[in-house]
């Protein structure tokens, strides 16, 4: 590993706490270098001063690293499995759930999350606080706005008028 990549890669796990070392070297090396390159930089370095002092450029670099896949009940057997055999118990043990929903990307998961746990409780006693690197996506999240094609997968008797309260975190 060059010592410009392998600096890069350490201050960017310091200031996001992602680690790109542990994805193949030389294939996001590749794919980092195209991008300062196509923003007219030639070494890690160079770029990642840049965009310390450029949002714009930072949250370009986080969108090429984050993948926002995100999507109402995606993989269904997970949820079932958290409805049916997690979420039971939690409850009995404490009917006040605070949940966190990290990497939520455009917002379906937490949204997920609360129709499920509607189930257990008022959401009135549950806290979800929803997260991501990702700004733009974190906005788009909040204003809970999904082309019908979006919820194709969600159960019909979560589509009945639930009110849904999350709190997005948005720095």
């Amino acid at each position: 590993m060059s010592n410009d990549y392998e600096t890069f890669i350490e201050k960017v796990k310091r200031k996001t706490a992602i680690d790109l070392a542990l994805y193949k070297e030389a294939q996001m090396k590749r794919r980092l270098t195209s991008l300062y390159e196509k923003r007219g930089f030639t070494s890690f370095h160079t770029y990642y001063d840049a965009m310390t002092q450029d949002e714009h450029l930072f949250n370009e670099f986080l969108e090429r690293m984050t993948i926002n896949v995100s999507e109402f009940f995606r993989n269904a057997s997970r949820w079932d499995v958290l409805e049916k055999k997690i979420l039971p118990r939690l409850y009995r043990e404490n009917n006040n759930l605070k949940v966190w929903s990290a990497a939520c990307s455009t917002g379906e998961e937490p949204y997920t999350l609360s129709m499920i746990l509607s189930q257990f409780m008022p959401l009135s006693k549950v806290s979800v606080l929803a997260t991501d690197l990702d700004k733009e996506v974190l906005k788009r999240a909040a204003l809970a706005l999904y082309p019908e094609r979006s919820i194709k997968e969600v159960p019909n008797f979560y589509l009945k008028n639930i009110s849904i309260r999350i709190q997005w975190v948005i720095k």
